[in-house]
């Protein structure tokens, strides 16, 4: 392997682990809910409430974070993101109180999105040509999963080596946040930096540029498409708790059923990108997948109810499990299947995000309402039928994209304008 090839699979592996490590903070509850909510002396209306600011403070951002994307340096976004975070995530570890840890993580909502995650996605599209898409998406989905698995691993035997849980959870927080650090250090040192750094335009020029690329309707078709797609990622989440509350399985199964997304993650991200790019097509691969997780959830629903089917149940999950990250790890690929140029990344990813990700906004409530109105597998019920429908949108968007692009190559304009 030459100098550059090393290069540039260094530069994919510290994207990928920063991809995992940077969202550890914010999302810090998933892993530690209790000892932070004694450690603090908070309702879960309150831990709730430090969850949605940064949600809300996140939706806004991704928008603001795509014309900043396209802007400014990668390099120097990216070190910014971590090195701040890792200071946000020191000083919400000395626990300051409910309105303080309102602020940090608002403030972290600025920091892992506004300049980071569409300078992140653009750093990775400009590692590689168009038949490279695939896979580097794919490797970024698959080892994000792994190192991340490495991360929390590493905190929660943090966390067991202290007999006071407070400061056991202090210093698995620190140890999270010193990874942070070191990770935004390397940044500066491995990520090159992008053409947006010599950028003359503007930034009111971009952020018109921004306001053009909503106009385009390839833009919308892959706000749908990722809409779509995530919604039957959150949903996959409750399996766990399906699979326990109507098949009986233990809760410690349920942690561990729950511990094998990492290693699923990994498999199927990279698995993906590489059909992807052999197939040369990123959106056949979403296309197919999507269409395998809508046979997952209609199986899900025609299931019958007996202890003797968990094993069906947890098959399926894991067949379920596989096919969204194949999915997913695309996502952002096919923004060059649409034929949008690298210098609009940011902008495109950021609308994407924004809109793509709103599932997060309304689902859980929906489906919570749906499981405590409707007990037992009636309510999950429901919740499978939501999911297919989202299965066959994702799969009609993408045969819709694959037309617009057709159609653009037949006239000779296959790549994106906004002028």
């Amino acid at each position: 392997m030459n100098k550059q090839a090393v290069k540039k699979w260094g530069t994919l592996l510290l994207l990928s682990a920063g991809a995992g490590i940077i969202f550890q903070l914010p999302y810090i509850r998933e892993t530690f809910y209790v000892p932070i909510q004694k450690a603090m002396d908070l309702t879960n209306a309150q831990m709730g409430m430090l969850s949605s600011g940064y949600a809300t403070m996140a939706t806004f951002s991704y928008f603001v974070g795509g014309i900043v994307a396209d802007k400014f340096s990668a390099r120097k976004l990216l070190t910014f993101s971590f090195l701040i975070t890792g200071v946000l995530g020191f000083w919400f570890s000395t626990f300051p109180g409910f309105q303080i840890s309102r602020l940090i993580f608002v403030l972290m909502g600025v920091s892992t999105i506004i300049t980071y995650w569409s300078a992140a996605i653009k750093a990775t599209r400009m590692l590689g040509d168009s038949s490279e898409q695939g896979r580097l998406f794919g490797w970024q989905e698959g080892l994000r999963g792994l190192l991340n698995a490495l991360l929390v691993f590493g905190m929660t035997f943090v966390y067991s080596r202290f007999s006071n849980e407070v400061l056991g959870t202090t210093w698995a927080i620190r140890v999270c946040a010193i990874a942070v650090i070191i990770i935004g250090i390397l940044n500066w040192f491995v990520i090159e930096d992008t053409a947006a750094e010599t950028h003359t335009e503007p930034l009111s020029k971009v952020a018109i540029g921004m306001f053009k690329t909503l106009k385009m309707p390839r833009t919308w078709v892959l706000v749908a498409i990722v809409f779509f797609a995530y919604s039957i990622y959150g949903i996959l989440g409750y399996i766990n708790t399906y699979a326990i509350n109507v098949y009986g399985l233990s809760v410690a199964g349920g942690t561990t059923l729950g511990g094998m997304r990492y290693l699923v993650q990994a498999a199927g991200g990279i698995i993906g990108g590489i059909i992807a790019d052999k197939l040369g097509s990123r959106l056949r691969v979403i296309i197919g997948g999507a269409a395998l997780l809508t046979l997952c959830f209609a199986g899900f629903l025609v299931l019958p109810v007996g202890a003797g089917l968990l094993t069906a149940v947890i098959a399926n999950f894991i067949f379920g499990l596989f096919f969204i990250y194949v999915v997913r790890s695309q996502y952002f690929a096919i923004i060059d299947d649409a034929g949008f140029p690298v210098e609009m990344t940011g902008r495109v990813s950021g609308i994407v995000s924004c809109l793509g990700y709103l599932p997060d906004v309304f689902m859980y409530t929906m489906i919570g309402g749906w499981l405590d109105a409707n007990p037992g597998k009636a309510g999950f019920n429901m919740m499978f039928m939501y999911a297919i429908a989202m299965g066959i949108g994702c799969i009609v968007f993408s045969l819709v994209l694959t037309m617009i692009i057709k159609k653009a190559k037949a006239s000779g304009t296959a790549t994106a304008e906004i002028d």
